[in-house]
């Protein structure tokens, strides 16, 4: 395929990345006799060459360390295609001018905005692929919430610890009367 030949293994300055996702799988749809085949549907996002560049923090100024590019959250490019992973590196290719180079990441990507700039701007879509594309976005906000529950917490348990020795369980406030024991927020004058 000549589309791979313009791929590049590791990012080098100028390439151009781009980004393949599956975000519709294939499906089987009844209608009334028949069955209506729909090969899987996938997201590809695009970026120009990105003028910064990241060192891992892990690297001495002496090594030659593999620089990554610093992307925009915005992709200058964002499609879906089908029929297969092959289909959506040719819509991805076709973005792409003359002989420029791609490097293909699934690094620091925002799917679910990449999605939702192809359903707001493809005025080509079928409502299977405005379904679709919606349930992807949806499962996005999903993985997001489940990340942000296991990564982010506002416990500590040293806090936890001192806070219980301070105040133990029965002398906590009783709900809805604010951190004090004061009048809370719903209260009025």
């Amino acid at each position: 395929m000549q589309a791979a030949r313009r791929l590049v293994r590791r990012y080098r300055p100028g390439a151009w990345v781009g980004a393949i996702r599956l975000a519709l799988d294939a499906t089987v749809e009844p209608r009334g006799e028949v069955e209506e085949s729909r090969p899987p549907h996938y997201l590809v996002a695009l970026w120009e060459p990105p003028g910064w560049l990241a060192r891992p923090a892990d690297a001495s100024s002496e090594q030659a360390p593999e620089c990554r590019p610093l992307l925009p959250r915005w992709p200058a490019v964002a499609a879906i295609a089908a029929p297969d992973a092959s289909g959506a590196l040719l819509e991805l290719m076709r973005h792409v001018p003359g002989d420029a180079r791609v490097w293909l990441t699934d690094e620091a990507i925002d799917w679910r905005l990449v999605a939702t700039i192809v359903l707001e701007s493809d005025r080509h879509l079928e409502p299977y692929h405005r379904d679709g594309l919606t349930a992807f976005i949806a499962s996005c906000d999903a993985a997001d919430r489940e990340q942000i529950r296991a990564q982010y917490s506002d416990r500590d348990a040293g806090y936890e610890r001192w806070r219980e020795r301070l105040l133990p369980s029965s002398a906590s406030p009783p709900a809805g009367t604010g951190s004090a024991g004061g009048r809370g927020r719903d209260t009025q004058d």
